[in-house]
């Protein structure tokens, strides 16, 4: 694998690391629908000018499969990215961070659900731990109703859950029509979905007062959390095995909490990283980084047995 792809993955995981803190700084002039009514409305053209994408391709049934692509707008653009921002609103950007590491655990839950995948009991384990995490990350004292972070962590976890339900589904059809096309035919979708939410937000927020420094956030949002993460994506995935790109989720908690110290003067808490470390050690184990099995089998190989009781 080249270089060029190495470098194509970090950077995607940057930009994904410091959308939390640019969305935070974002969302201190406006609400979150109406910050993802601006990423959607005008990320939605630049990726159909980007990838060109045809009509969709007709099914067996001789119809186009734009039911499936709408529900996929709904679930990983819309429901996805309006949960996201409100979450990340609430409950800021390190846990924002930290329970994106949930999606390849969750996605592997619902493959199994569904049939789709046969996961062995070591990668089932890894998905326990990491909704462990997510739990211990989401509680707070008391677990009151009125709590700001933990409806927040709630929103996060069900953003996840939307997006990993969105992979899972999304699969089929990805590998009939090309991911790129795909990808933009469901944002395109996702974008009408939400306009209910994010147009009201739209035509109440402040847009002609905000700073120029806020205007930057806006556009690194949409050009480089977006635009620039699908194109970089869609380049490193057609030539990565999926291995190598699993292991560079564990970047964009490092990367979003330095930023959130250095831009926002926020540190993890105790609690925070205790979570942390519950869902990527939960992560490593579901998608197969850390496979004690094979560890066992590797030190029986390398150790020899002990000898019997007439060793020296």
């Amino acid at each position: 694998m080249s270089l060029r792809v190495y470098a194509a993955l970090l950077v995607v995981q940057v930009l994904f690391g410091l959308w939390p803190v640019f969305g935070t700084v974002v969302m201190g002039h406006m609400s979150p629908e109406a910050l993802i009514g601006l990423r959607t409305l005008v990320a939605t053209p630049l990726l159909f000018l980007m990838f060109r994408p045809g009509l969709p391709p007709r099914g067996p049934n001789g119809r186009r499969p734009w039911g499936t692509l709408a529900l996929l707008g709904l679930l990983g653009i819309a429901g996805n990215q309006l949960m996201y921002a409100e979450g990340l609103n609430r409950a800021g950007p390190i846990n924002a961070a930290l329970l994106t590491l949930l999606i390849p655990a969750q996605t592997l839950l619902l493959a199994w659900v569904s049939g789709r995948e046969r996961p062995g009991p070591a990668r089932l384990v890894g998905v326990a731990i990491a909704l462990f995490g997510a739990l211990t990350l989401a509680r707070t004292d008391g677990l009151a109703v009125s709590d700001r972070a933990l409806w927040g962590n709630l929103a996060l976890v069900g953003n996840t859950l939307s997006y990993a339900a969105y992979l899972v589904l999304a699969r089929p059809l990805a590998e009939r029509m090309g991911g790129a096309a795909m990808v933009t035919w469901a944002f395109a979708f996702g974008a009408l979905e939400a306009l209910p939410m994010t147009a009201p937000a739209l035509l109440d927020a402040p847009l002609g007062s905000l700073s120029a420094a806020t205007w930057v956030a806006v556009a690194f949002i949409i050009l480089g959390a977006t635009v620039g993460t699908y194109a970089l994506n869609a380049y490193a995935l057609a030539r990565a095995d999926s291995s190598v790109v699993a292991v560079y989720i564990y970047v964009q908690p490092v990367v979003s909490a330095s930023a959130a110290w250095l831009v926002l003067d926020r540190l993890p808490a105790g609690n925070t990283l205790l979570a942390g470390a519950l869902i990527a050690l939960g992560v490593a184990l579901s998608i197969g980084l850390v496979d004690p099995a094979r560890w066992i089998r590797r030190r029986g190989a390398i150790d020899p047995p002990p000898s019997g009781s007439d060793s020296p």
